[in-house]
């Protein structure tokens, strides 16, 4: 938890002087998402976490935007379930999401009015879209976890 104080640090004095901040980096969010969900983190190999009592292969998306996102998937995403980490920065806290998603589920969800993700990615193209948008709201999922940065607390829902 040190290491995202020291990046929202950093972030301010970034976005102080440039338009734009920096991204919430991978290793913060996915090491939050396997300390509150008790998965083992990959590392070199497939996914970015490990479920150990399932043995499933997980993949973390996140946003450091409490209201937005742009979500990118390589064309060879190969994860048996998809989690998104929202960060809320006024607040320090994190919300995490099971989206009860596969990457076989994941290319069925259209990111044009032409195209899926599984087309874009057969095109060896990274398709990009909001999580939050097409995936959390529209099927009103809610946290499983929760951890107050400040306080430490973990809260399971």
């Amino acid at each position: 938890m040190k290491a995202y104080f020291l990046w929202k640090e950093l972030n301010a004095i970034i976005k102080n002087s440039h338009n734009r901040g920096i991204n919430f980096p991978e290793t913060i969010s996915e090491s939050l998402m396997c300390y509150a969900l008790d998965f083992e983190l990959n590392r070199g190999t497939g996914g970015d976490a490990r479920n150990p009592e399932t043995d499933e292969v997980c993949e973390a998306k996140a946003t450091s935007n409490w209201d937005r996102d742009t979500s990118s998937f390589s064309p060879s995403e190969d994860f048996d379930r998809l989690f998104f980490v929202r960060l809320n920065q006024r607040e320090d806290s994190i919300s995490i999401y099971d989206l009860e998603l596969d990457s076989n589920d994941l290319k069925q969800i259209s990111v044009s009015s032409t195209q899926t993700v599984g087309d874009q990615q057969a095109e060896k193209r990274r398709p990009r879209f909001s999580i939050i948008k097409k995936i959390i709201e529209p099927n009103d999922i809610q946290p499983v976890a929760s951890i107050d940065l400040r306080t430490k607390k973990l809260t399971k829902h």
